[in-house]
């Protein structure tokens, strides 16, 4: 506990790992967003496994890299303004440096985990099975992330599972046009 003046206190609030959700749902969409992207994008564009795999691990560690920065930055500073309030006389709970911390490591994990899970495939088939079956395992953790984050929000679970995974076929279906139009002028 951190005291500010003779009547006000700040108290870093007690980490629990639930509080990582939060860092571990944005590693996990933003990954099958963008690597949904990168595989069936770079797939159609090229007709090439071997450079969907390198586009791929050189996007997703750079995204996972940039997931683990961001969140650290937003944290960090959501701490900072938590503090400021607390200051000018209102009490509150803030992110403990712990939690700030271990939010941009476990959104940079959970970013290179989907990475790892979308590029399996690819060990074990041609470029188009690999990526039809990638397109599948990511709308389907899409739509348990969905599930997931329904629960916890009291929602229609199967709405909100059915939300995320049609959010995550858009931004392949985009990447999809990406790559035949650039497919074009290769």
């Amino acid at each position: 506990m951190r005291n500010l003046n003779k009547q006000n206190q700040v108290a870093e609030r007690k980490f629990k790992a639930h509080f990582l959700m939060e860092s571990v749902a944005f590693g996990l969409t933003d990954g099958v967003i963008c690597f949904l992207g990168i595989i069936v994008g770079v797939a159609t564009a090229t007709l090439d496994a071997r450079l969907v795999i390198i586009a791929a691990v050189i996007g997703g560690v750079a995204d996972a890299l940039g997931n683990s920065i961001g969140f650290f930055v937003s944290q960090s500073t959501e701490r900072a303004v938590q503090l400021k309030e607390a200051e000018e006389g209102e009490i509150h709970h803030v992110h403990s440096k712990k939690e700030v911390m271990l939010s941009g490591v476990s959104s940079f994990l959970a970013t290179l985990f989907v990475l790892c899970f979308l590029l399996f495939p690819f060990l074990f088939f041609g470029v188009w099975q690999a990526t039809t079956a990638s397109f599948i395992l990511g709308i389907v953790l899409s739509f348990l992330l969905g599930m997931y984050i329904g629960k916890l929000g009291g929602e229609n679970i199967y709405k909100s599972g059915i939300k995320y995974s049609c959010i995550t076929i858009l931004g392949a279906i985009v990447s999809y046009g990406l790559g035949e139009l650039l497919h074009i002028f290769i």
